[in-house]
């Protein structure tokens, strides 16, 4: 499911001291592993990427990350994997949990850093660069993303909200367990700055159950289907239509403004953020 690449929890950042000072000179490590895709993009966006040598299952992108040695995933971490790599730092999201603290109790140094927002997002190049020793390629891939982002904030505001609904899974070939972006998620906060006007607005989960009754009380002027790359073949892609199909009293689907995204990398909350903005606003064009 596309949610599995979103991270959850409080801004923090905790970490051991893995800088030294040595005849004047700072080193910074040089054996990182990532514990987040989000990480990983963005590691390789400041040029840092020699310094990784450990990622999830689930760090797909940039494509060259696959290569990177594999230290499981969020619910099955191979300590016995990462403590043989022999790391000296490692890069958590705070919804790790006890994770961390196994993590502290292997010696081995943490960093734990949210990316529940843009802002946060924004926030990890600074402390990424700091940390890594790449505080001006940091600073400057920091910049082209936030231009992006400045650009569909602009063009949003040149044009009426669009309403939608964001999915970000159901039942293949069939619309139960329908989950979608909230307002309070980071997909959410992408809607917004592209234009969008959540039908979701209001509510305190990040990825709520959503039921057929609210659909057609709420009434999307446009539906974002969101599928795992691995999941969105044309069959999938086919079943999916035709079960949509099935509620024609919604706007969306009427006037054929149901959409399939099938780009994983836009759901993850680093550097490919900027494309789902894109994404969205050349929508919202579409439907103004």
């Amino acid at each position: 499911m596309a949610m599995k690449y979103l991270g959850i929890g409080l801004a923090l950042v905790l970490s051991f001291e893995v800088t030294a000072r040595e005849g004047g000179a700072e080193t910074y490590p040089q054996r990182v592993i990532s514990m987040s895709p989000n990480f990983t993009e963005i590691v390789y966006d400041i040029g840092a990427q020699d310094q990784l040598i450990g990622v999830t299952n689930f760090c797909k992108f940039p494509p060259e990350a696959q290569k990177k040695e594999k230290i499981g995933g969020f619910l099955n971490p191979s300590f016995e994997k990462i403590v043989s790599l022999k790391p000296d730092l490692a890069l958590l999201v705070p919804s790790y949990g006890r994770t961390i603290e196994n993590f502290k109790k292997l010696n081995i140094p943490v960093l734990v850093q949210d990316n529940s927002t843009i802002q946060d997002v924004l926030d990890t190049y600074d402390v990424l660069g700091q940390r890594l020793g790449h505080e001006a390629q940091a600073r400057t891939a920091k910049k082209k993303l936030e231009d992006r982002l400045d650009a569909v904030r602009q063009k949003a505001g040149a044009r009426q909200p669009v309403s939608i609904l964001f999915v970000v899974g159901h039942t293949i070939g069939g619309l139960q367990q329908i989950y979608a972006a909230g307002n309070d998620s980071f997909v959410g906060e992408i809607i917004a700055l592209a234009g969008g006007e959540n039908i979701l607005a209001g509510t305190k989960i990040a990825f709520p159950l959503v039921s057929k009754e609210q659909l057609i009380k709420r009434d999307p002027e446009v539906i974002v289907d969101s599928m795992p790359s691995d999941e969105a073949t044309g069959d999938t892609i086919e079943k999916a239509k035709v079960a949509w199909g099935q509620l024609p009293s919604l706007r969306a689907v009427r006037n054929h403004h149901v959409y399939f995204l099938k780009q994983d990398e836009y759901l993850i909350p680093g550097p490919t953020m900027v494309g789902l903005a894109e994404y969205l606003s050349k929508i919202f064009d579409e439907n103004r």
